[in-house]
């Protein structure tokens, strides 16, 4: 090694001369080769293995591999000009290395989309960027997905076109062609960071599709330009196709050669340039300077030799000799391409490269040994590392382009901390606390790395490191810190932002939902380690670490889980978590091969939770352990890591599971074209589903209806931005009043504060909310002109979103003309009760209680009886019984509907029409004027707070005031029950048990009161019922030990409704509950709503929804033909097909099924014998345009599927009872027991 430990320390104090960065890159694009390189200037790596060593891929499947799969980092110095010495950095005295060299800590993260979670630890950590592309394959969907990542975290990219060889000795192009080539590199890598600033596209998949279909409209409009110059006179006004992607190109490109931000060279052969260095060496030649010179080295200039200046490239020739060569060409690339031929049969290896080393001055560094090698392409390396090190135009670029830490922390603050430093505190926070505070997030700001200030760490992921590789100090016989059960200790992998981090420094470790005005929640404390450089493979033992530095801390095993901030004061913000691009959709049950090892698997899955920051551990109702992973590579590795390094037992494990969602029918989504009925179903309109509470009190009747998928995946890809609004509360001070039956839809006023108390917080919540508006009204559009005034309709009703309060279904509130009846009722208005529901009357807008009774079915919980076999129909609804664990009366049709909650008299029932656009409101989907119609006194009102009014009303006309109270605690419960079974429903849908995603439930409640043979004295129910009488003593089963109140007074009259009731018929005698019997109220709402739920969704016509991958594949034209077969057998959707310019090879892309993936890559290599390859990125969630139950019905459906569709496969029924079959619920199959058995006549009697 050419450089000492304790001169990288001594750098790590002086911030200035410190460049954090990572390398981000699609895969094979030369990620690792490149840092080999690196590496190797600092004596690591021996010249010969630079580049085949891999060295920071220190995991055995991943040099097997040859793919990075767990972000690795190491310090290395970097001296300007060295990299041109003999030997290096080694010939430099350490005085110059330390006023002149820069610290680069350097990590090195996966390109595989399945390990996207080490890009965002690495990014994390980084204050600057290396994004790495294949000059042959271009920006690819990776490349995307990790620009992305690197402009969410504020980090800065510079950009490495690397594989240049290729462009020479496998495509073959002359170095005009290549030219072209880069120029689009580097404009397509522009647009995408261009779309990222302006939000144009909120989903990556989408942006990959924009931004291929824009450089494909700019190419075309480029060779129709191109064709026009030809044609017409082509003086000095002719730009050609080469000139306009370089006239359209900003000022404020983020990739600008001229700048500096891009650098050309080829990792595997070690060498590489920016324009710069080029400028440099034809400078004093060209009598100019080499500032002057830089700017005509890219672009649409040439250098005439007639006239000794720079001119445009279209400009002639002296004497008509046709266009000029661009600088770019004339000066870089033909060099190159003069050196390069070399590789071709018959030339002279030893006169080509001689003349190069003689006119660089390379002597001194390439022997003549190394021009005689008998390998044409070593002899090539050995002269160009040393013409245009690696190295020195990398590193170079990175210590000129990328910002030092204390340059790079205000940019980068206000996302680290969820704001601009200053902003105001959180309420509740003491004063000294809040200067405390304020002190702190200064000091994060300017990287403060004084011992005075505070500190504070961001550990971004934990690292397993077996114990025995830990360094030692002199007399330490092994680690003493660390679970001593275990050979694995884990560090973690951080990064200090202020002060100074020593070992035996006492820590707080903060959750992401740490709140400092809550102290003692969230938080605990910890004692740092050991701190640790981290060298690659290798571990090197420190005294302290400066604000700056990335390092490794000991002692952390037991405080943190996953990622955490560690600071020296409670008085903190937790910094903002990572951002994750993928989610977990891969998943396996794992189980031991002896059930005596489950102790050791289960501590074996809490360390691998621990090492991956993205794996996901969960334990099912049946007690299986479920392993959920990114995707097929990610999942591969964390069973070996499990099996061989955690765990260490034999393990048994599932086939791969794919997570569903289900949906119902959406009409807008059907292929244009497809007519409905038969498979795609559709025929069936949805019909009203009623379920009673055991006590018959509560009758309530549900409506299932669709959002499109845009809108619902709209609402899903944002989860963290609803849960800021809908959960935590920010950006709604006020809105709500924090009653128990909404169940968390209001927010605590400090909740509120606590958000619009930071305005910069306060814009970007706003700038979030409108690009989610704009894409659901652009979804809404988007599903058509019929669709898009009920969808943004079903949207102003938000009232709650499911499951979890944030995920893409909505319960609705009442329409708007419902609610004001209902509010001028509930004030005794006359008018208003004469609008209102009157024994069974109408309303302007109809109850979902006058609905016919043919059009209603009764839901009940399952019992053994079924439908009579051979009845038409009966198969189907054996089936939906069967999937959505209930059962009707009847096979849906006439027969099953049912008005039972209309039998009661009108005298006997309140209808409850519950809920306000609480959610609407929140995400500003409407204004709080309109919202104020759903409700009361300018706020929101909710069932409860109806209920109150209809009480104090009720007191006021001299009736009984208990009755108002047991009223408004009957209707609080009912809202209760109604918010928890909406969230149960949501969260696990009838078909397999798996989310819901898309549906709208429109809702109401009908209080009805069981007839009774007679009434006792005082309104207490039960004609001389021993169990009645004790019921009434005990107050319904309240608890309370009073005589229980009748809901309202006998003979009064009232109405109570959340933000909207339609009935003011009269209420007499009381209301049983019983919950004595039958369990607290709320609980029985909250079983008869989601059993509602789920039997309108089948109603409905439910569908299966699964997750499609964007697919991007690249093989060369004999392998087309077996790309489409194995897609063709996968249900992949093709998108679109292009060949890329001079060369063989197609790029495709198209959508694929998770479901069909496992296994594509295999398959893929075999049929096209290696030349084809994939990648895949999850894109969005689509209904299956199946219906898992059809059944011919028509003439023409029985000829062609047979009488009861036996002969066909019902791809939505199979991955339905597939699904089921491994959650161990029931499905309809025969099971034939034994087939070779002879069957007998003979019945024993």
């Amino acid at each position: 090694m050419n450089v000492s430990t304790e001169l990288l320390v001594a750098l790590q104090s002086r911030q200035d001369r410190v460049r954090n960065l990572c390398i981000l890159a699609h895969v094979d694009h030369g990620k690792t080769t490149l840092s080999d390189h690196l590496i190797g200037s600092n004596g690591l790596i021996h010249p010969r293995m630079q580049g085949e060593l891999r060295y920071l891929d220190s995991r055995e499947d991943e040099q097997a591999r040859g793919i990075t799969m767990k972000a690795s980092a190491i310090s290395l110095l970097y001296v300007p000009g060295a990299a041109t010495r003999p030997e290096g950095p080694k010939s430099l005295p350490d005085a110059a290395k330390l006023s002149d060299g820069y610290l680069v800590n350097l990590i090195d993260s996966p390109g595989h989309v399945d390990f996207c979670s080490e890009v965002s630890t690495a990014a994390r950590l980084s204050d600057g960027a290396l994004v790495v592309v294949d000059a042959v394959e271009g920006v690819c969907i990776q490349t995307h997905a990790v620009l992305r990542q690197a402009y969410e975290e504020k980090v800065k990219p510079v950009l490495v076109i690397n594989k240049l060889d290729r462009l020479i000795l496998e495509l073959r192009l002359s170095p005009e062609e290549a030219y072209g080539r880069l120029r689009d590199i580097v404009t397509h890598a522009n647009m995408v960071l261009s779309a990222f600033a302006s939000e144009r596209y909120l989903r990556e998949a989408d942006a990959v599709l924009a931004t291929d279909q824009a450089r494909a409209d700019q190419q075309a409009a480029a060779a129709a330009a191109q064709e026009g110059d030809e044609d017409g006179a082509g003086g000095a006004n002719g730009g050609g196709a080469a000139a306009a992607p370089a006239e359209e190109e900003e000022e404020g490109d983020a990739f600008d050669p001229v700048v500096g931000s891009v650098a050309f060279g080829s990792a595997a052969d070690g060498w590489a340039f920016r324009l710069d260095q080029f400028a440099e060496m034809y400078a004093e030649k060209l009598g100019c300077k080499p500032e002057a010179l830089v700017r005509g080295l890219w672009g649409d200039w040439a250098f005439s030799p007639k006239d000794k200046r720079v001119v445009r490239s279209a400009r002639k020739g002296g004497g008509g000799g046709g266009k000029l060569k661009p600088m770019f060409v004339q000066f870089a690339l033909e060099p190159i391409w003069k050196a390069y031929s070399v590789c071709d049969p018959g030339e002279d290896v030893g006169g080509v490269l001689g003349a190069i080393v003689r006119s660089r001055g390379l002597g001194g560094l390439v022997p003549h040994k190394a021009l005689e090698h008998p390998d044409p392409r070593q002899a090539l390396r050995s002269v160009l590392r040393a013409w245009l090190p690696l190295s020195e135009a990398v590193l170079g670029m990175a210590a000129a382009q990328l910002p030092s830490p204390p340059a790079a922390a205000p940019v980068r603050a206000p996302r680290l901390l969820g704001g601009p430093p200053g902003s105001p505190p959180p309420p509740g926070l003491p004063d000294h606390a809040a200067q405390e505070l304020a002190r702190l997030e200064a000091c994060v700001a300017r990287s403060d790395a004084s011992p005075s200030a505070p500190l504070v760490v961001y550990v971004s992921k934990m690292v397993a490191v077996p114990r025995g590789l830990l360094p030692r100090l002199p007399g330490e016989t092994a680690a003493t810190h660390g679970s001593q059960d275990h050979d694995e200790v884990f560090l973690g992998f951080g990064r200090v932002f202020s002060g100074v981090a020593r070992p035996g420094s006492r820590v707080h470790v903060l959750s992401g939902a740490y709140n400092p005005a809550a102290p003692t929640c969230q938080r605990q404390s910890a004692v740092l380690g050991p701190v640790y450089m981290m060298m690659g493979r290798a571990l090197e033992r420190v005294e302290q670490v400066p604000a700056g530095s990335v390092l490794a801390i000991a002692g952390l095993d037991t405080a943190v889980l996953k990622s955490a901030t560690l600071t020296s004061t409670p008085a903190c913000r937790p910094l903002a978590p990572l951002m994750f691009q993928a989610a977990a959709i891969v998943m396996v049950a794992v189980e031991p091969a002896h059930p005596s090892d489950l102790p050791a698997l289960m501590r074996g899955l809490q360390l691998l939770n621990r090492a991956d920051p993205f794996v996901e551990i969960s334990v099912l109702d049946s007690g299986e352990h479920v392993l959920g992973a990114a995707g097929e590579v990610h999942l591969g590795t964390c069973i070996k890591d499990l099996r061989e390094r955690f765990a260490r037992v034999e393990l048994r494990v599932s086939p791969p599971l794919v997570a569903f969602r289900e949906s119902v029918f959406c009409p807008s989504e059907l292929p244009e074209g497809t007519p409905l009925g038969g498979l795609a179903g559709g025929l069936k309109p949805p019909r009203v589903v009623e379920a009673t509470t055991p006590n018959g009190c509560c009758a309530v009747r549900v409506r299932a209806a669709p959002l499109p998928g845009g809108v619902a995946g709209a609402l899903d890809g944002r989860p963290e931005l609803l849960r800021r609004v809908l959960v935590d509360g920010e950006g709604r001070a006020g809105t709500g009043t924090g009653t128990a039956g909404e169940a968390g839809t209001a927010t605590s006023a400090s909740a509120a504060a606590a958000s619009s108390s930071s305005p910069s917080s306060s814009s970007s919540l706003v700038s979030e909310l409108e690009a989610l508006r704009s894409e659901l009204r652009a979804a809404a559009r988007a599903a058509g002109p019929q669709q898009e005034a009920r969808v943004l309709a079903l949207l102003e009703r938000a009232w709650l979103l499911g499951p979890k309060r944030i995920g893409p279904n909505l319960l609705l509130a009442p329409p708007r003309r419902q609610n004001e009846a209902a509010a001028a009722a509930a004030s005794g208005s006359s008018a208003a009760a004469a609008t209102a529901t009157t024994s069974g009357g109408s309303t302007a807008t109809e109850s979902l209680f006058d609905v016919p009774a043919n059009s209603v079915v009764r839901a009940a919980k399952a019992t053994a009886k079924a439908s009579a076999p051979g009845a038409p129909g009966a198969a189907a609804a054996a089936a939906a019984a069967a999937v959505a664990g209930t059962t009707a009366d009847a096979p849906p049709s006439e027969a099953d509907g049912g008005d039972a909650a209309a039998a009661a008299p009108p005298s006997a029932r309140i209808d409850l029409r519950l809920g306000s656009p609480v959610a609407a409101l929140a995400l500003g989907l409407i204004s709080e004027e309109d919202a104020r119609s759903y409700g009361g006194d300018g706020d929101v009102g909710t069932a409860a707070a109806a209920a109150l009014a209809a009480a104090e009303a009720a007191a006021a006309s001299g009736c009984d005031v208990g009755a108002a109270e047991a009223l408004r605690h009957v209707v609080a419960s009912v809202e209760s029950g109604v918010v928890a079974g909406f969230q149960i429903a949501t969260a696990s849908g009838p078909l397999c048990e798996e989310p819901l995603w898309g549906v709208a439930f429109e809702l109401e409640v009908r209080l009805q009161q069981p007839q009774q043979p007679q009434q006792q004295p005082g309104g207490v129910s039960g004609a001389g019922s021993t169990q009645d009488a004790e019921a009434a003593q005990a107050n319904g089963g309240s608890g309370s030990g009073q005589q229980q109140q009748p809901a309202t007074p006998n003979g009064g009259e009232s109405s109570a409704s959340g933000s909207g009731s339609a009935s003011a018929a009269p209420w007499s005698g009381r209301l049983d509950l019983q919950e004595d019997v039958y369990g607290p109220f709320s609980g029985q709402v909250m079983t008869a709503v989601a059993l509602a739920c789920r039997r309108a969704v089948m109603e409905a016509d439910s569908r299966l929804v699964e997750a499609q991958y964007l697919c991007q594949l690249t093989a060369s034209a004999e392998a087309l033909s077996g790309m489409y077969a194995v897609l063709g057998r996968r249900r992949a959707r093709i998108l679109r097909e292009e060949m890329r310019e001079g060369s063989d090879t197609f790029l495709v892309s198209c959508y694929l099924p998770a479901e069909a993936s496992f296994g594509l890559a295999d398959e893929m290599r075999r049929r096209s014998s290696g030349a084809a390859s994939a990648s895949l990125m999850l894109s969005h969630w689509e209904r299956l345009q199946v219906d898992p139950f059809f059944v011919p019905t028509t003439e023409e459906e029985r000829e062609e599927h047979g009488e009861d569709a036996s002969g066909l496969t019902n791809l939505a029924r199979r991955l339905i009872d597939a699904v089921r079959r491994r959650k161990g619920l029931a499905v309809e199959e025969k099971v034939v027991a034994r087939a070779t058995k002879q069957r007998t006549l003979k019945r024993n009697v």
